[in-house]
Order: structure tokens, then sequence, then C-alpha cells
């Protein structure tokens, strides 16, 4: 049931973003959205920023565990990007607010799981010297996150089949076709 309510709270707090700032938000607000106790939220979420903390992870981590699941890194890359696209309106209200760098860093890390996963699965990065293993994710998350922010900041959709194929290409070194 805690799960289903803190689900319910994000989703309210969603609503509120399509009328309201993220940083006029106040707890009032959402309980009465979400027509709930303050008592209620507050056993979920210490504050607001938390709810943004748990939402963020949500739409941006959550999605790692499907992906994880996928058979190669193509379908895993459309799976990941189709899910960020998926809740980019959330997003892009974290990226406008006080929260954006914040929001940043909380993308990025996932990414960066993403590609740390797969680096282990399909190049076996752990075999790489500790400072390669690391450049190597750190490089490849910040240009994957880079390339949804654009795609954010410039309300374009992603074309997430072509950036899946050349993200499969680059990582198993294939540039040439």
């Amino acid at each position: 049931m805690a799960k289903s309510t803190k689900a319910q709270i994000l989703q309210s707090f969603s609503e509120l973003l399509k009328q309201n700032e993220l940083d006029k938000i106040t707890v009032t607000m959402l309980v009465d959205e979400c027509k709930i106790s303050r008592q209620t939220f507050y056993y979920h979420f210490s504050d607001i920023q938390a709810l943004i903390n748990w939402g963020i992870q949500q739409y941006t981590a959550g999605c790692l565990v499907t992906v994880k699941n996928a058979v190669d890194i193509n379908e895993a890359t459309v799976i990941y990007l189709t899910a960020i696209q998926q809740n980019s309106f959330f997003l892009e209200k974290c990226l406008e607010s006080s929260l954006s760098g914040y929001t940043t860093i909380l993308l990025r890390n996932s990414v960066a799981e993403y590609i740390e996963y797969f680096g282990n699965k399909i190049l076996k990065i752990s075999s790489f010297s500790p400072e390669d293993a690391k450049f190597f994710i750190d490089f490849l998350a910040n240009a994957i996150a880079g390339l949804i922010l654009s795609s954010i900041y410039q309300e374009e959709e992603m074309d997430i089949k072509t950036i899946a194929e050349q993200i499969e290409r680059i990582i198993l070194g294939r540039l040439n076709g």
C-alpha cells in the first residue's frame, strides 16, 4: 500500500506541475490535490524535495530494471530512452526549477548505471583498469545525458531507434558501419 500511496502522491504532483511552476507547489496544494492528510504525505516524504528526488529516481533509474532484461544494448537503449521520453514533462519541469542541477546529476547517474551494467555485460569493462573503466562510463554517461537534456531543452523528440543504433556501434567499436 505504501508504494501505491507514494505513486499516487507523485501522480498528483505531476498533475499540479501542469498548472504550476515546480517551485510554487506547496505541501498544502499537494495534499488537497491528492486528497490525503498532511500526516500521510509526511509519512512517505520528508518534504517536496524528497518527493521530487523519489520521482526523478522512478522516472530515470526505475526503468533500469526493465532494461536489464533486454537482449542487447540496442534494445536496452530503446527501452531506456523511451521511458525517459515518456516522462520528459516531469524532467523538464524539474530542469526549469531551482532543482535543475540536482535533476541533471540524477539523470546522469541513471545513465551511468545503465552504461556500467551493459559495459560489464557486453564489453567486460570490469577487466579494464579502474581508471579506464571509470573514464569509459563517465564519458558515455555524460554524452548520453547531454543528448537527453538537449532534446528536453529544445523540446524535440529523440530519434530513439537511430540513437540506439549509434550508441551500440560506438560501444561495440563498429564505427565504420
